[in-house]
């Protein structure tokens, strides 16, 4: 995401929940795992989860009775949310000026977020402002790898592959780097460079791990609908000549245009612990 613009996510909105999917007993271990996090602060936790979208994680963690407030600029993706629970409060508002006062909340939490904010490190700073002394920051979401997280290669999985088809053949027709993994890194570091810097006490966790699966025509369906957001960056003037180059180096690298691979997932989280 290039410095001054914001992302709303109003576009994929209905699809978001089905492409970001993880299993049910999945979502409930990452749930428990942030719940406890937070009750490590209050036997009732307040959070305020910024980026809170649809309520992928929200949902869950208010079912486990964490009081969640949530911040997001998309309109869409909020309607979604408020059609599962009504009982999350919910605002419209920028994620580096949240609308609260100093110390509100025990808890906070960014999930995929702080590589689409304009100003990653204004957004650490402005959401960890509003948790107490002796709170809890969280930063995190789906690994990128299952080595490193910040390494600037990753070749864990068949994804990564096509991933890295993909990519390589818009820079070729347009000069466009997507970035890759490289912005959510950049992200993951700035809050625990920030955290750091505030006095807290910085660990990495692996909250759950599983195994998923996808075809080449999958990712070239994702690919087309712009599904993901990394895909908006790519000219429309240029989309007919990619899916017509992308489609035979991925057939070939799946062994076929329907060949289900499976590949690991994880789900990781950076918890920083304030000073009180």
């Amino acid at each position: 995401m290039s410095g001054g613009e914001l992302k709303s996510f109003d576009r994929v909105a209905d699809v978001y929940d089905a492409t970001r999917a993880m299993p049910a007993e999945v979502s409930s271990a990452v749930a428990d795992a942030i719940a406890a996090l937070a009750r490590e602060v209050s036997a009732e936790p307040r959070l305020i989860e910024v980026g809170i979208g649809t309520g992928r994680i929200a949902v869950p963690l208010a079912e486990r009775g964490v009081r969640v407030t949530g911040i997001d600029i998309s309109a869409a993706m909020l309607g979604v949310l408020l059609g599962k629970r009504r009982d999350i409060d919910v605002m419209l508002a920028e994620a580096a000026q949240p609308p609260f006062p100093p110390a509100t909340f025990d808890a906070s939490l960014f999930v995929h977020i702080l590589h689409l904010v304009p100003d990653p490190e204004a957004t650490v700073r402005a959401t960890l402002a509003l948790v107490r002394p002796g709170g809890i920051a969280m930063a995190g979401g789906d690994d990128p790898s299952s080595s490193d997280r910040y390494s600037s290669i990753h070749r864990n999985s068949i994804r990564d592959d096509a991933d890295g088809i993909i990519q390589t053949t818009v820079r070729d027709l347009s000069g466009v780097d997507m970035g890759g993994w490289k912005p959510y890194a950049s992200g993951q570091q700035t809050f625990e460079r920030v955290a750091r810097d505030l006095g807290a006490a910085v660990e990495e966790r692996r909250l759950a791990a599983w195994s998923s699966s996808t075809t080449a025509r999958r990712m070239l369906e994702r690919l087309e609908a712009r599904d993901f957001s990394s895909a908006w960056k790519i000219p429309e003037a240029i989309m007919p000549e990619l899916l017509a180059r992308v489609r035979p180096r991925l057939e070939e690298l799946f062994g076929g245009f329907e060949t289900a691979v499976s590949f690991e997932r994880s789900f990781s989280m950076t918890i920083a612990r304030l000073r009180r």
